[in-house]
């Protein structure tokens, strides 16, 4: 009898334990076929190509775990391990990070806000996502970046993610949350900072996100950018709406917004170095059943210190249709504009695909 009751007391226990934590095992693939055709002065070759999702699909195919531990008063740890995957060959993304998407640690409170530790998302990419249809997804995302005569241009920047990053999120007070993301560079990248203000409730939402670079030689800021985004739901259809302006562009600060992209601009027969660039989008999003139609156009302004300018537009149109709650097949078009339309390999981009999640 005694030893029954140990057990007893044993197997309670263990199950008041796992009651107040939780490891979920989660995963999502995501791949397309793609046909883009390049611009005249490109070459004006079209090629077909299947890519992941992490070009122009809903999602990036990936694999990761997520805990939860209620500590009781209110309080919860968690952590989050997402590895980023190239379904088409099966390789890691990210430059091959074994997490490359996102690892941190997190303490949370429902009365003090949320503090996390890690590699994590930038605070402007959930801004930019409330902007355009399907939230910086399918041929609509304006963060996607160009290939100007083999350089990766951006549209809008998006880096998406910062290591060593430390992010603290205000408590939800009606609607309104704040948040700032601090990345100390270790000698090795440049400081990163971030802010971001938002107000969301239905059918609402405006987002607004500031985050800039310090130089770890010392000088002034760099990768100044600012994000504002805007949607309204009027039930029948979605009205999204976003601007970003830059300034004071580098491309070695090696953490933040302006990772991996190039400055340099080639239009004609002049190339030159951008240091700021202003972006527009607008764009509107219709549930019709299983299907959600997505129309949005976006344009972005590149300038020098001396005065070069250029332009680059997008116009996209796309659909997604559910097949479940987790897998949706998807479609779309899009056809570029203004002064590097045919100095891009993406003049006009074709795609269809499917994701799938568990």
């Amino acid at each position: 009898m005694k030893k029954i009751a140990i057990t007893a007391a044993l197997l309670t226990l263990a199950g008041a334990s796992s009651a107040q934590s939780a490891v979920n095992l989660f995963g999502m693939i995501d791949l397309n076929l793609t046909n883009a055709k390049a611009g005249n002065v490109a070459g004006g070759q079209s090629l077909t190509t299947m890519n992941d999702g992490t070009l122009n699909g809903l999602n990036g195919s990936r694999w990761g775990i997520r805990v939860n531990e209620d500590l009781g008063g209110g309080l919860k740890a968690g952590a989050l391990l997402e590895s980023g995957v190239l379904a088409d060959n099966g390789t890691a993304a990210q430059g091959g990070r074994a997490f490359g998407r996102q690892i941190f640690v997190s303490l949370a409170s429902d009365a003090a806000g949320e503090l996390r530790l890690g590699r994590q998302y930038i605070l402007s990419d959930s801004v930019v996502g409330q902007g355009n249809p399907f939230g910086n997804a399918l041929v609509n995302n304006p963060t996607t970046s160009v290939t100007n005569m083999g350089r990766n241009l951006p549209v809008f920047l998006n880096a998406p993610r910062a290591d060593n990053t430390v992010q603290y999120q205000t408590p939800n007070l009606s609607g309104f949350t704040g948040a700032f993301q601090w990345a100390p560079g270790e000698g090795v990248t440049d400081k990163f900072y971030g802010a971001r203000v938002a107000y969301a409730a239905a059918p609402l939402y405006v987002g607004l996100a500031y985050e800039w670079n310090k130089p770890r030689t010392g000088g002034a800021s760099t990768n100044k950018s600012l994000t504002l985004s805007a949607n309204y739901n009027f039930g029948s259809f979605k009205l999204l709406g976003g601007l970003q302006r830059n300034r004071d562009l580098t491309t070695t600060s090696g953490n933040g917004a302006a990772v991996g992209v190039s400055n340099l601009i080639v239009t004609g027969d002049t190339t030159f170095t951008m240091n700021q660039n202003d972006g527009v989008t607008v764009g509107v999003e219709v549930p019709l059943g299983q299907t959600t139609v997505g129309l949005n156009y976006t344009r972005a302004t590149y300038k020098s210190a001396a005065a070069n300018e250029a332009d680059l537009g997008k116009l996209a149109l796309a659909a997604r249709y559910g097949l479940s709650k987790n897998t949706f097949l998807y479609t779309g078009i899009s056809i570029a504009t203004g002064d590097l339309k045919d100095h891009i390999s993406q003049k006009r981009v074709v795609q269809l695909g499917m994701r799938t999640a568990f």
